[in-house]
């Protein structure tokens, strides 16, 4: 797409537009013919890929203007190939993990690795949003065996536009996508502040990662460019905290906290 409607006016706008003024549109861009949330995507020039600037968006169904499609077929050990999901190198949990009515515990030394398992809960509620209303159990431990969650599943999974009072400061699954990714430098590096945005960042829920987590995301999903998560689903364990101005912020603990499916760009 080379051109995103600029929501606050309804006006379109083009790449280089959005590059004249990256913080005001940024998280303000909708898919000019069927609405749905747009984002920036840098141009690359490589001896792999040569694409320029442009905007992408999870359009809807037969929207002429896609460029992003899913792909069912789920393999790690191959590079990504465009217009396809790309999934991070994980060890995924058993099949069966979350298609039961008791689920084992997660973490620990005789439960599954937490990340792998978020991975793939991520991916059974990206197919059917309901997944969690099965009557499925969750039992998740940390690495010292202290439990950390225990009960219904559908109790502690929360879609990320569902998010209210009632589940801040404590412990919840919650999922949705990242819009657009926002880097705050400062002029001590330890300082540095990554945010990954739903949406308007001055208002919908973002994610916080402080300058050590964003290390840590970095190596555990090798991610050589940070924009590679604009677009991106997510599924992260961790708590919700409210500014005073009413927005949202989620907060995990450790990388692994955090699993993502990423999109490859057409």
């Amino acid at each position: 797409m080379q051109q995103a409607r600029f929501l606050s006016d309804k006006r379109l706008i083009n790449t280089s537009d959005y590059l004249s003024a990256a913080e005001h549109y940024r998280g303000l861009l909708l898919c000019p013919l069927c609405g749905e949330k747009a984002w920036f995507i840098k141009a690359v020039n490589s001896d792999n890929i040569n694409r320029a600037a442009c905007f992408g968006a999870h359009h809807q169904h037969g929207c002429e203007a896609a460029t992003l499609r899913l792909n069912a077929e789920e393999d790690t050990s191959q590079a990504p190939k465009a217009d396809t999901v790309r999934e991070a190198a994980t060890r995924y949990a058993p099949a069966g993990l979350w298609q039961g009515i008791s689920a084992p515990q997660l973490g620990g030394s005789d439960g599954y690795e937490v990340n792998s398992a978020l991975r793939q809960l991520l991916s059974h509620l990206c197919r059917n949003a309901d997944f969690a209303a099965q009557g499925q159990k969750l039992r998740v431990l940390a690495a010292s065996g202290r439990e950390l969650m225990a009960g219904k599943l559908a109790d502690y999974v929360v879609h990320v536009n569902d998010i209210s009072d009632k589940h801040l400061e404590a412990l919840y699954i919650f999922w949705g996508q990242i819009n657009n990714v926002n880097e705050r430098e400062f002029d001590n590096p330890d300082d540095d502040e990554l945010w990954l945005n739903i949406g308007d960042y001055r208002k919908e829920p973002s994610i916080f990662i402080d300058a050590d987590l964003r290390r840590s995301l970095v190596k555990r999903f090798n991610l050589t460019d940070l924009d590679a998560l604009c677009g991106a689903d997510f599924i992260l364990l961790g708590h919700a905290g409210k500014s005073a101005h009413g927005k949202f912020t989620l907060h995990i603990a450790m990388s692994k906290y955090i699993a993502f499916r990423l999109y490859g760009v057409g």
